[in-house]
């Protein structure tokens, strides 16, 4: 199965063209913009998070920093108090320790960042459950180990992403030239729409599995 974050990268991927768009430029200037932004876009990899117990605000602001080129708002909050409470309540995010978060706090909830926009709170839960929970514990390197393994795999992804966005605009051009629609906008939204009907099938396949486990 592949992994959500790449579902999540998906999403990026349809925000950002989103907010790129303009009509001013061609479809083939906005994707080459897109392109430039997404190259940019880094997970934090666990050698770079400390190793140390952090308080509420600085673990948020830890984030926020470190993941702020996928904010679609400059103004946009990716993590506040109220969302780490919920986290914890519905048994997401394992509780502080004397209200510090250790540094395998910091990588599950860089992962529920990504997780919770593909799958529901349920199905964040049943997914961790399957290695994260088993590993968070255990006072040594299992975690962030997973976790880089995750960091890696979007990293060895983010070349196939980008040509693939280029096939996929040019297919989208042919198929609305097929019609007669020479049009600019017609392409764009039919590029997106593919893009939106493929995280849906990738999101029901995702359900469908966690739903058996």
């Amino acid at each position: 199965m592949e992994s959500l974050t790449g579902g999540s990268f998906i999403l990026l991927d349809i925000w950002f063209l989103i907010l790129y768009t303009d009509v001013m430029k061609t479809n083939k200037e906005i994707i080459n913009d897109m392109i430039k932004h997404f190259e940019g876009l880094d997970i934090v990899k666990s050698e770079d998070i400390p190793d140390i117990s952090l308080y509420m605000d600085q673990m948020t602001s830890f984030i926020d920093e470190k993941l702020e080129s996928f904010k679609r708002e400059e103004d946009d909050k990716l993590l506040t108090k109220t969302m780490i409470n919920n986290y914890t309540k519905n048994k997401l995010l394992p509780p502080s320790d004397k209200k510090k978060y250790t540094k395998n706090h910091v990588m599950l909830l860089i992962l529920i960042y990504f997780y919770k926009n593909v799958l529901s709170f349920a199905d964040i839960k049943r997914l961790c459950d399957l290695s994260i929970y088993n590993s968070f514990d255990k006072g040594d390197e299992s975690l962030s180990k997973l976790y880089d393994i995750l960091v890696h795999i979007e990293d060895d992804k983010k070349n196939e992403i980008v040509d693939d966005l280029k096939k996929r605009l040019e297919y989208a051009k042919n198929k609305v030239d097929a019609f007669d629609k020479k049009d600019e906008n017609v392409e764009l939204f039919t590029f997106l729409s593919d893009i939106v009907m493929e995280v849906y099938f990738k999101q029901h396949l995702i359900e469908y599995i966690l739903n058996k486990i």
